[in-house]
């Protein structure tokens, strides 16, 4: 899994954000990219875009994997 960790001047690595691509997420939850795909359009998992590209923020997808299933939008 490629996590983005650089550092800008005054700014620890753990507050940069670090994105997630639909096949790394995919591979993180152990689902196929198409699942993951689908699940964006019907906005059952966390996620933003970046122009025409869909990403995830890890933060984000580790706090929705932490929620128990019934609770999740």
């Amino acid at each position: 899994m490629r996590v983005a960790t650089f550092n800008h001047q005054g700014v620890s690595p753990a507050r940069v954000p670090q994105f997630l691509t639909v096949e790394e997420v995919a591979a993180m939850l152990r689902l196929k990219t198409r699942t993951v795909y689908e699940m964006v359009s019907q906005n059952r998992i966390p996620f933003r875009k970046a122009g025409r590209r869909t990403v995830f923020l890890l933060e984000e997808i580790l706090a929705w994997t932490a929620t128990p299933q019934k609770e999740r939008s």
